[in-house]
């Protein structure tokens, strides 16, 4: 049997390999697409769409180049569908504007017109048209984003369910259903707009856009969210006190009203021009968006993954059964959240005995409070032992007084009682609303334990979600703070370098 050490490092080494492979394809697809770029890029064919009553001449159409030390049109000819098709070859680094010139014939039978095309020749001889950030296989370089996309989807999809089907429910988790959810909303936001228009530019204003566009969308599923979690925690204020984990809804709700308002407002909204011509209420916009629409994910997809522990069926293979203690009553009886926690290790050790021929033993976890007449643990072993179990059963762990030392010193006992420590398996009996939290604590201190739900009213899952959302903010606190930070910068330079393209090019 593989140890719980043995077992984390090879879903890590697993990881890691996904994750490096993940990597190499998409450093090989962003080179190939470079190389492809360098080296068609030096021709150019820029079409022009001509909407005129009869199909013009080809040979009343004149090109002339400003500057031909650095483009030179090679030829003009009209494509299979009417347009206007100008060949270009690049000569050096430099930016040049061809004028496409189409002569009105003397008996008014068709219409002339001047289009201007700009044109920027980079270092790698490369010819851009300016206007629409267009040069020859950028249809091949959005299929290519595109597919990066699409890997990054399937790798974090993957890894999400791996996480459900093993039982390891964790940040890590929550963290791939995240990315998966904003990248999926972007592929479609993509495709759907790629059928509209046919240029490089709004293909890549698309890509930036989803941060604004997937934080409009979300605006009343987010409303009803906040609600719920606001009601809840009015609900916990009034029955459990003022507490601040009670306060949590309240205040993310007031958060998410003030930064939608911020997105919408700021977009709206004018403050005036950069030097290089973007809005700065768009940077603003964008910003406040991505971070928005970042944060709505890691939440999204930290209720998903918390509902899904409570759901998860832990297999009959359990040493020990732990039992999370949360209060008893003044007389020393269990409350009714508690007896729910211990009766669904009865359960569970009963449903275990009778499919696989072994017995578990229980873990009471929980130490005595200042209110309390005993501890916790000698109330659940008290309630264990009229249901018939004996002692030698029961093992108390009563000295811990939050979650965290429930799991730390109920880890200790078990060791210390089990022939065989690196081989032990353990459920963690607690509400279906804790369960996520007991799934975090046992990974921490590196024991195999996966969660038994005991049911409570639904009210107290809005608050317990968030909490697990503040915890993964807490735990990965360095690394969420430095993608705010990315994402607010990624949306200011989205909206920067496409405007300073098509000005500076």
């Amino acid at each position: 049997m593989r140890t719980m050490k043995q077992t984390l490092n090879s879903d890590k080494m697993a990881g890691k390999k996904r994750f490096i492979v993940l990597a190499v394809l998409l450093l090989l697809m962003a080179a190939g697409s470079l190389i492809y770029i360098t080296v068609d890029g030096d021709t150019y064919t820029d079409r022009l769409l001509y909407t005129g009553t009869e199909k013009p001449d080809p040979e009343s159409l004149v090109v002339t180049v400003d500057n031909t030390e650095v483009v030179v049109s090679e030829r003009v000819y009209l494509g299979t569908d009417g347009d206007i098709c100008v060949d270009f070859r690049s000569v050096r680094e430099g930016s040049a504007t061809a004028a496409v010139d189409y002569n009105r014939l003397d008996d008014g039978t068709n219409e002339g017109f001047t289009a201007y095309i700009r044109l920027y020749v980079n270092s790698f001889g490369t010819i851009v048209q300016k206007d629409d950030l267009n040069f020859d296989g950028y249809i091949i370089v959005e299929f290519v984003i595109l597919a990066g996309l699409l890997l990054v989807f399937i790798f974090t999809v993957v890894t999400f369910i791996e996480c459900f089907r093993k039982a390891r429910f964790s940040y890590y988790m929550v963290a791939c259903g995240g990315v998966a959810l904003f990248t999926a909303f972007t592929i479609v936001l993509a495709l759907y707009d790629m059928q509209w228009y046919n240029t490089f530019r709004f293909f890549l204003m698309n890509l930036s856009d989803s941060g604004f566009v997937f934080a409009v969308l979300t605006t009343p599923l987010m409303l009803v969210l906040s609600a719920a979690i606001a009601g809840s925690n009015i609900w916990l204020l009034r029955h459990e006190g003022r507490r601040p984990q009670n306060m949590l809804g309240i205040g993310l709700g007031l958060l998410w009203v003030l930064g939608i308002a911020a997105v919408i407002g700021s977009s709206v909204y004018y403050f005036g021009y950069s030097d290089n011509g973007v809005a700065l209420s768009t940077q603003i916009s964008y910003s406040i968006a991505y971070v928005l629409s970042y944060m709505e994910c890691l939440l999204l997809s930290t209720i998903v993954s918390a509902f899904l522990s409570t759901k998860y069926k832990p297999p009959y293979d359990k040493d020990y059964l732990i039992v999370l203690g949360c209060g008893i009553r003044k007389d020393g009886t269990l409350t009714p959240i508690l007896k729910g926690r211990v009766d669904a290790a009865i359960r569970f050790e009963r449903a275990q005995f009778a499919a696989a021929g072994r017995h578990a033993k229980f873990v009471p976890s929980g130490g005595q409070g200042s209110d309390e007449v005993i501890s916790e643990s000698e109330a659940m072993k008290r309630y264990l032992l009229e249901q018939g179990y004996p002692e030698e059963q029961i093992i108390k762990e009563d000295k811990s007084v939050n979650t965290d030392q429930n799991i730390r010193f109920s880890r200790e006992k078990i060791m210390a009682d089990a022939d065989n420590p690196e081989t032990v398996r353990a459920g963690v009996a607690t509400t279906n609303y804790h369960i996520f939290r007991a799934y975090i604590l046992a990974a921490k201190y590196r024991l195999d334990a996966q969660g038994i739900s005991a049911k409570t009213k639904w009210y107290f899952y809005p608050n317990a979600f968030l909490r697990e959302f503040a915890g993964l903010l807490y735990v990965k606190k360095w690394f969420i703070l430095a993608s705010v930070l990315l994402l607010a910068l990624f949306g200011v330079l989205s909206m920067t370098v496409l405007t300073y393209t098509y000005f500076a090019l």
